[in-house]
């Protein structure tokens, strides 16, 4: 409960109850409960009057990290990165911040931590516990920066990115580091009941278009139809020529996601 004696108002003793309380290693929530103020900014505003580093906090996400990393698409690293943000990434404006959320989250830790490695991020990834019996943990990686969204943003990776995400088209070299990224964040690969691999790509209407013609156009593979589930659109081949041309195509060095890697090694 908030000291008895004290009205909502920041006086020099409430004020210095903030700081000696932080520094002592309470959260802003736990502060909260002893001062008559509701809201989170109260403390940390207090905080940064007096020089208090934040725990945790936009600083510790910024710091050290590489803001331009997709300022130029000009490595395999950032080629591939970009393809998984495209699926599995995401932007958030952030009204405390000022500064977009910028992050990843998959299922895969794996991708999560080299996400994270890439960057350079300084804040460990983040485990996200199932909402029941049928999900998954999810692993997710985060930062704030405009710069990077606004980089993003040329790729169509945006606030509500789901059904206008495209392919884009970087140097030929670069492009199957991309597609890679893409298949590792939404690609399907499995086994049928006959043994034979399936590879596929889903997502938006005109991503799943767009990767299903650069794979004809490029490879030569076979001209499937795009099937509809809901909202998401895929495509999917099991013919084992094409299975071989794709997999050989993305798999041609790089980063990569080792589970789906393991399944189609086989081809390689």
């Amino acid at each position: 409960m908030p000291h008895p004696a004290w009205t909502k108002r920041l006086t020099p003793e409430v004020e210095g109850f903030i700081v000696e309380q932080y520094r002592g290693g309470r959260s802003a929530g736990e502060i909260l409960r002893g001062i008559p103020f509701k809201t989170k900014k109260t403390v940390y505003d207090v905080l940064e009057r007096h020089g208090v580093r934040r725990r945790g906090g936009v600083a510790d996400y910024k710091k050290g990290f590489d803001e331009a990393a997709f300022a130029v698409i000009d490595t395999a690293e950032k080629a591939y990165w970009l393809g998984v943000l495209i699926t599995d990434g995401y932007v958030v404006a952030s009204k405390q911040t000022g500064s977009p959320v910028v992050g990843l989250q998959m299922i895969d830790r794996e991708a999560a931590e080299g996400f994270r490695g890439f960057l350079g991020l300084q804040h460990p990834v983040l485990c996200i516990g199932p909402k029941g019996e049928r999900h998954q943990p999810m692993y997710r990686a985060v930062c704030h920066s405009r710069r990077l969204a606004r980089d993003l943003a040329r790729f169509g990776v945006i606030p509500r990115k789901s059904h206008s995400t495209f392919l884009p088209i970087l140097a030929e070299g670069l492009m199957p580091h991309l597609l890679r990224g893409l298949f590792d964040g939404d690609g399907t690969a499995s086994r049928r009941a006959d043994g034979q691999l399936l590879v596929g790509f889903c997502g938006s209407e005109r991503l799943v278009a767009e990767v299903r013609m650069w794979l004809i156009c490029r490879l030569g593979v076979s001209d499937n139809r795009v099937h509809e589930n809901g909202t998401i659109r895929y495509v999917q081949w099991s013919h084992r020529s094409d299975v071989r041309r794709i997999a050989r195509y993305l798999y041609g060095g790089g980063p990569r996601l080792s589970r789906k890697y393991e399944l189609l090694r086989e081809c390689l």
